[in-house]
């Protein structure tokens, strides 16, 4: 499945460079939590997110309280997209270390 391989290479290449994010599994959907808790003060993530990495992505709070500190990417879209989402995170995290 396209999705599952971008979930895979999305994964991979977190867990290569931060792995302090925790991405979750796919439950059925398209969706992808990314839990940044471990990197970024909640408070800040949607400034990283927004600011600094240039991405539209959906707030975890927007789902509830035990959600906060994370974003939900959309995998159903040109991987091209994915890598580039992924790659700015990254490269925007090492900017703070």
């Amino acid at each position: 499945a396209v999705n599952g391989g971008q979930l895979h290479d999305a994964k991979s290449e977190l867990n290569k460079n931060i792995p302090e994010i925790t991405v979750t599994n796919l439950e059925g959907t398209y969706l992808v939590f990314l839990d940044l808790r471990k990197i970024i003060p909640i408070d800040k993530v949607k400034e990283f997110i927004q600011d600094k990495c240039n991405l539209a992505i959906d707030f975890g709070e927007w789902f509830g309280k035990n959600v906060k500190g994370f974003i939900r990417i959309n995998l159903a879209t040109d991987p091209q997209i994915v890598k580039k989402a992924v790659g700015n995170i990254i490269s925007e995290y090492k900017k703070l270390n």
